[in-house]
């Protein structure tokens, strides 16, 4: 049964801090049903589309060309960059809602979701398609569910994220751009 290891496996990668878990956290303030739909559907939609591309065919063309591969790299960096700085306030004056959009983004350029496209989904000859899909979305509505929740726990319904976990959230979001730098650059 290849399924288990693969939704074991996928669930340790993901519940880990990253940009689209940091991002979802805050995006949890106010939260209503119809928003948290929404941000489910919106991760679950774009971790999909890289899983699937990356797993298809992208793989050998970022094997064959570590130009691209490291392109990739630094633009992920550059956003996850560009939300840490609008999270902390630079550059603006005031301090808005994280939204879909940025989400989708993050999520997009998650490297997340090239390791998993590229390493982790089980190979088309051992597990159909539609099974491996299944369990990636179903593990990614729990996670997502569980990181809305410690968003929603730390913010609750109030109308303006706290300084305090505005900073910190744009500190982490500034440590994962730092760390997909670095790993762009050989590191």
């Amino acid at each position: 049964m290849h399924l288990l290891p693969f939704a074991a496996g996928v669930f340790m990668l993901l519940i880990l801090p990253g940009p689209t878990n940091a991002i979802l956290a805050m995006a949890s303030q106010d939260l209503t049903v119809g928003r948290a739909i929404g941000l489910l559907a919106t991760v679950i939609s774009a971790y999909l589309a890289v899983v699937l591309l990356a797993s298809g065919f992208a793989g050998s063309l970022l094997r064959d060309h570590p130009v691209v591969s490291q392109g990739v790299k630094l633009v992920s960096a550059s956003w996850v960059l560009y939300l840490a700085l609008r999270l902390s306030g630079i550059g603006s004056s005031r301090v808005e809602a994280v939204g879909v959009r940025q989400l989708a983004v993050t999520t997009l350029l998650n490297p997340k979701s090239l390791i998993i496209g590229l390493t982790m989904v089980p190979p088309t000859q051992e597990v159909a398609t539609t099974s491996a899909i299944a369990i990636l979305a179903s593990v990614l509505l729990a996670v997502s569910s569980i990181w809305l929740l410690v968003g929603s726990v730390i913010l609750g319904q109030k109308k303006r994220i706290p300084s305090l976990v505005r900073r910190c959230g744009s500190a982490t979001l500034a440590a994962f751009s730092a760390v997909l730098m670095f790993s762009a650059f050989g590191g």
